[in-house]
């Protein structure tokens, strides 16, 4: 069954084979002959085409040819601009060969002067040395003839001359010293003269005390046997010293009553207070508001005068604080002077100095209305009045001219200006003036006799010298009996003590020096 199945898939395969292969043979000569003639009528479309846009493209090919003959013109010109530049280049290097062969020709020439210069240098040299040998044989010459060599001709002759020319020099600097000193005693004479005539004060020095007496006799220690209490409570909200003053007889009986130290407006509350307290006798006497309403009377009073400085002199943009420190110093006193009308004759006095001397007179003015506000505190800051002075007026924006010349007035602070000038001598002209200080003769040197007491109480102490009006104290001690540190407390004991044992304005200032000796016998 099989083998029939397979024979007869056979016989169909063959057959249908062989149908394909006739049906082929027929088809394909007809294929092959129809390629021919489809390519031939490509072609001859593409050429029907082309020959079209040849005839489209005719007046482009015109352009063309005169695009080429426009290039084939600037090659030509390019061209030419290359050989003109070529011979340009030609002609340049020929210059180059020519300016070559004359620099060898100057190199040589210099080359030749070169060799001369050598060749008379070396000459130079020579008769050089030679006249240096020529030199040191008449040096010696003169020499062995003078009995003396070269130099010490040359030291005698610079001796001679420099002795001659000192003694000139010093006799025209002395001359001219003099000169100068004589114009100056001149200038100064009239200028002090201008001043004086320019200058009246108007006002009387007021007689300030700080001390109250009684009204009546036994008054006050009859009030301090019944209050005394009181007055311990016054000078404690105070801050002021407040004694007795007994008479010189023999019961000693108390007469009056003394304010010293202190805040100059707390010492006077304190007076006006106490002076209340004295008419009343009344042991309910409101002390601590009686104080206070004086106070606060005397602050404003103090800062109306302050203000009334200011526009007096003129000035403008001083600190409130200055004003007021200013109007304080009228309750403060030097050698029982006003240090308030002080104040403000310095200040008038400064401006009419520094007028005449062409200075700024505003600045002169300034300087002497502030030069003495460090005395409204030198009572609770240590140092010189001048400098407390200097830094407040710095502290409340005052220039640096300003606080420099005001330390200065004592010189505490070295300067040399014409404004340093000027407020030292406004300064002692207001306190010389006659009539402006109390300060008797008597009272000075029994001053300055307490003060020498009171040091060389010490036995530590070798020399003693009082200075500035009794203000500085110079004491030296030998450095093999105190030491650096024995010296610093030997100070401040020596200055605590004057201030308990003396009596005297303003301050002392104390310094301690330690000496060393040398000796030698000639």
């Amino acid at each position: 069954m099989n083998i029939f199945h397979f024979s007869l898939t056979l016989t169909v395969s063959l057959l249908a084979g062989y149908g394909l292969y006739r049906i082929a043979l027929k088809l394909v000569p007809i294929y092959l002959l129809s390629q021919p003639r489809l390519l031939a009528g490509n072609i001859t479309k593409e050429a029907h085409k082309r020959h079209a846009n040849l005839l489209k493209q005719k007046p482009s090919l015109k352009k063309l040819e005169l695009e080429r003959e426009k290039l084939y013109e600037e090659i030509r010109a390019h061209t030419e601009a290359v050989q003109h530049e070529a011979e340009a280049q030609q002609a340049r290097k020929e210059e180059l060969k020519q300016e070559t062969q004359r620099m060898q020709r100057k190199e040589q020439h210099l080359e030749g002067l070169h060799a001369r210069a050598q060749a008379a240098s070396k000459l130079l040299e020579s008769a050089h040395s030679d006249w240096k040998s020529s030199c040191a044989a008449v040096h010696n010459s003169l020499a062995q003839q003078c009995g003396q060599s070269s130099d010490q001709i040359t030291r005698r002759l610079q001796h001679d001359y420099i002795h001659h020319h000192t003694l000139e020099y010093q006799k025209v600097t002395q001359f001219m010293e003099s000169e100068l000193s004589a114009q100056a005693r001149k200038k100064a004479d009239m200028i002090l003269t201008n001043v004086h005539s320019r200058y009246s004060p108007d006002f009387a020095w007021p007689k300030m005390s700080n001390i109250i007496t009684e009204p009546n006799q036994g008054d006050i220690e009859s009030l301090l046997d019944k209050h005394g209490a009181m007055v311990d409570e016054l000078r404690e909200i105070s801050g002021v010293e407040i004694s007795t003053i007994s008479d010189k007889s023999d019961d000693e009986r108390i007469i009056a009553m003394k304010f010293a130290g202190g805040f100059g407006i707390h010492k006077e509350a304190a007076k006006h207070t106490f002076a209340d307290w004295l008419a009343q006798r009344d042991g309910s006497f409101a002390l601590q508001d009686i104080y206070t309403s004086h106070l606060r009377k005397l602050n404003e009073q103090a800062r109306k005068l302050g203000r009334q400085a200011i526009t007096n002199l003129g000035l403008h943009d001083i600190h409130p604080e200055l004003q007021y420190l200013i109007g304080a110093l009228n309750w403060r006193t030097s050698y029982r002077q006003n240090q308030w009308l002080h104040t403000m004759e310095v200040a008038v006095l400064a401006g009419i100095i520094a007028e005449e001397l062409g200075e700024d007179p505003q600045a002169a003015k300034r300087s002497g209305l502030l030069h003495d506000v460090g005395k409204a505190l030198d009572y609770r800051i240590e140092g010189s009045h001048a400098v407390i002075s200097g830094d407040y007026a710095d502290r409340f924006g005052e220039s640096k001219l300003i606080c420099d010349t005001v330390m200065s007035h004592h010189s505490d602070l070295v300067i040399e200006n014409p404004l340093a000038f000027t407020l030292m001598a406004a300064d002692t002209l207001s306190g010389a003036r006659p009539g402006a200080r109390v300060n008797i003769e008597e009272d000075y040197q029994l001053r300055l006799s307490s003060i020498t007491d009171t040091v060389k109480s010490f036995a530590a102490v070798d020399q003693l010298n009082i200075m500035n009006g009794g203000r500085e104290v110079h004491i030296s001690v030998h450095h093999h009996k105190v030491s650096e540190q024995q010296a610093q407390e030997l100070v401040k004991q020596i200055a605590a003590k004057i201030e308990a044992d003396v009596l005297y304005p303003s301050q002392i200032k104390v310094q301690v020096s330690r000496m060393v000796q040398s000796q030698a016998v000639a």
